[in-house]
């Protein structure tokens, strides 16, 4: 994978995380399990580029931002990790990351590994968002790769 690959990536977690933001937003009491999902979704993303920028993070991985200090956030997220992934070159994708995990345990995964878990991590928690909101009445987003590229939102 390239770091273009990975870019692309990134593009589309943020678009997607924006386009369940914006359906669960509405009925937010209706689904507030959504809502924390959203809130992991970017406490992951913050907490992720602290450990591969070497910084603190500002927040846990369950923050509880309402819905426009997460379009807020979600804009620091997405433009903190364009700034980062400018620093990088595709040799750097397989630089190994030392960091701690939640536990305060030891790690080490390559850069290309996170870049790699962070979209799939929103989408598992965006599924999940999808049903809650198709339980509550609410019709799901369309988040799939293939619509949004053809789309051209990535």
């Amino acid at each position: 994978m390239t770091l273009a690959y990975h870019r692309r990536m990134m593009a589309f977690d943020h678009w997607c995380s924006m386009v369940s933001l914006e359906a669960a937003a509405p009925v937010a009491d209706r689904v507030p399990a959504s809502m924390r999902w959203i809130n992991h979704i970017l406490g992951a993303k913050r907490v992720w580029l602290a450990r591969v920028a070497g910084g603190d993070s500002p927040f846990s991985v369950n923050p509880t931002f309402s819905a426009d200090e997460l379009r807020q956030q979600f804009a620091i997220a997405r433009d903190g990790w364009a700034e980062f992934l400018q620093t990088q070159t595709d040799a750097d994708i397989e630089r190994v990351i030392a960091y701690r995990n939640l536990k305060g345990e030891p790690m080490v995964s390559p850069l290309g590994d996170i870049l790699a878990h962070l979209p799939m991590h929103g989408q598992h928690h965006r599924g999940q968002i999808n049903a809650d909101l198709r339980a509550a009445g609410v019709a799901p987003p369309t988040i799939d790769f293939i619509h949004a590229a053809r789309s051209g939102a990535v």
